[in-house]
């Protein structure tokens, strides 16, 4: 078995600048572990004029992202040299969905339109690749359907996961409202309405998938009734100081608006949550609306004092990125923002039927040939298609044509859709796989097991496209592949509730018992096919327990590698010293252990 280490680059140079010398630094400190090959996260090139250019190290938390690019190039091209350097084996890892970020800067905040004019419901991109910016209408669109009244807003109902007893109340409800998801201004009055036990009208699931409401079942509803609401961007908190919230459901599922007709309204929905600039106080900056946090429970009515921490201050310590998660939407409550409408668009993802999509991909596969990698590796998941409801998207217009072409007119089988669109890109798996292996190289893709799955909970599935059937085995069975990166983390690794410092989802044990992950290994073993597990590094599990599960996969004869995700959160360049600060004891622990591993187990020399 092979140890392997990933790279991505726009993290490495968030906390200081990457040089040539830092570079072969950083492959020095894999060397050093034992590790024989990099993977190398490739986001498009830097040439403004190429066509496939990327923009990712414009973005605003990569902060010496233009430094960087100015001491190296392109940071793949200069990464190869340097791995070959010091024995490394490379691959470029390719992310096709990932068009930019799906967070944005709210509408009237001074940082609104500066990286990119695409818009969704509460501000403008964050960073979009210079292709979408040309062509928004390639991104996933939303299915073909009526949109409901825009409004006013007349009514608002509050919906409790249960019927428990609630201490909240109409009177207790307060009303901010922003014409910019900017800097919301309390507005006068005190809401009238009603309280009431109702049978829930759907099933109410959680981020991990925990039931809690079922259809039918009586649920407490807190109606705000009486109302001409005409505010774009809409915040609600309560007048409670102190004590515990106990009316709790998901965003998605707390509120329910309706219109002048009675008829439920869109409605897209926000927390303090959010990915990039984060946590979010509706006060003093602007929300993040349908960013994925829809499903992560809240408290309504837990007291609601602010935000004492700038978000577009960095964390200051070491303890940032300790075993935690990272994306800043862990549990909290005390108010719930909305915004009537919805996104027709998903952010940053593009559609792989559209052939200048699937042209831009391969030109990508070639700029990575092009720069000397050993292989490259297919990777589907992306930080450009999040949403609270991933399964409203891909009904792009060359997927419909398709559709009909093949299954004729009448209702669209969601089924027989996700085929279609699987098929385009099971197309473009087969023409990258003829591309690089004419090169002499070899074709690596990413095996999602937490998405891959007939029936993922919200959480697997965010991150990775819905509506879609990716063809895993018809690309081990057609041998269009040569090896493969088995991930089992769910979206940056938030398969245990985010800032939990022990796993339960994620320990290595009960994902390696998953039903979906044996049929991989069973079908790879079966074709000859080398897997490499992925394990992330700085998320819910402590270095001990990391170390316990290289030496687990070590011995696990089903598996040729180890890949331990990312460099950063073994070591980090810092702007005030040369070369590289070790994080957490966590490159002296690998490389240890590794040694260890190899003097007792053959299999892994």
């Amino acid at each position: 078995m092979e140890l392997s280490v990933t790279v991505d680059f726009p993290d490495d140079v968030c906390k200081g600048p990457c040089d040539a010398g830092r570079l072969d630094a950083m492959m020095a400190a894999i060397a050093a572990t034992g590790a024989r090959r990099v993977h190398w996260l490739y986001y498009g090139e830097v040439d403004p004029a190429d066509p496939r250019c990327g923009s990712i190290f414009s973005a605003h938390w990569a902060t010496y992202g233009p430094a960087s690019l100015a001491a190296l190039g392109e940071p793949l091209r200069a990464a190869v040299p340097a791995a070959k350097r010091h024995g490394l084996e490379i691959y470029g890892v390719l992310k096709p969905y990932n068009g930019g970020l799906s967070g944005s800067y709210p509408l009237g905040s001074p940082e609104a339109g500066s990286k990119s004019r695409l818009a969704r419901v509460g501000g403008t991109l964050q960073q979009v690749i210079p292709f979408l910016e040309r062509h928004p209408a390639m991104r996933l669109q939303r299915r073909p359907e009526p949109a409901r009244d825009a409004g006013p807003v007349a009514a608002i109902r509050l919906i409790k996961a249960d019927a428990a007893a609630t201490r909240l109340r109409p009177e207790h409800v307060r009303i901010w409202t922003s014409p910019d998801n900017y800097r919301y201004q309390l507005q006068p009055g005190v809401p009238a309405g009603t309280v009431t036990v109702e049978p829930a009208a759907r099933t109410v699931r959680d981020y991990h998938g925990n039931v809690l409401t079922r259809a039918g079942e009586p649920v407490r509803v807190v109606t705000l009734a009486g109302l001409a609401l005409d505010a774009p961007f809409v915040v609600l908190t309560t007048t409670f100081t102190d004590g515990a919230g106990d009316f709790r459901n998901t965003p998605a599922g707390l509120v329910e608006l309706r219109g002048r007709d009675g008829r439920i309204m869109d409605c897209v929905r926000a927390t303090h949550a959010a990915a990039w600039i984060q946590p979010r106080d509706f006060r003093t900056y602007g929300l993040e609306f349908d960013l994925g946090f829809g499903h992560l429970p809240v408290a309504l009515d837990e007291p609601w004092r602010g935000l004492a921490r700038d978000p577009w201050q960095p964390f200051a310590g070491e303890d940032e990125f300790a075993d935690q998660a990272l994306l800043g939407h862990g549990p909290a409550g005390g108010f719930i923002g909305f915004a009537p409408g919805r996104n027709e668009h998903l952010a940053a993802a593009p559609c792989e039927a559209y052939p200048e999509v699937r042209a831009l991909w391969l030109g990508w596969v070639q700029a990575m040939l092009d720069a000397g990698v050993d292989g490259v590796d297919l990777r589907i998941s992306a930080h450009g298609c999040l949403t609270d409801e991933p399964e409203a998207f891909g009904w792009n217009p060359p997927v419909l044509a398709a559709y009909r072409e093949r299954f004729g007119d009448g209702p669209v089988d969601a089924a027989k859709l996700a085929t279609v669109r699987g098929d385009f890109y099971t197309g473009f798996v087969r023409e990258a796989s003829a591309r690089v292996r004419a090169r002499g190289r070899k074709l690596q893709v990413h095996l999602h097991a937490e998405a891959f799955r007939p029936d993922p909970v919200f959480g697997q599935q965010n991150g990775v496209p819905a509506n879609i059937e990716f063809q895993w085995r018809r690309w081990i069975e057609e041998g269009v592949v040569d090896s493969l990166y088995l991930r089992t983390s769910w979206f940056e690794a938030a398969e245990d509730p985010l800032g939990a410092q022990a796993t339960r989802r994620s320990r290595l044990t009960g994902m390696l018992a998953d039903p979906v992950v044996g049929e991989m290994l069973a079908v790879a073993a079966a074709r000859g096919l080398p897997v490499v597990l992925n394990r992330y590094v700085g998320r819910a599990a402590g270095l001990p327990e990391y170390l316990d599960d290289l030496e687990a996969v070590a011995r696990d004869g089903r598996f040729a590698g180890f890949d331990v995700y990312e460099f950063f959160d073994l070591a980090q360049a810092d702007p005030d010293r040369p070369g590289l600060v070790p994080r957490h004891g966590r490159l002296a622990g690998i490389t240890e252990r590794w040694r260890a591993i190899r003097r007792r187990i053959p299999a892994a020399e």
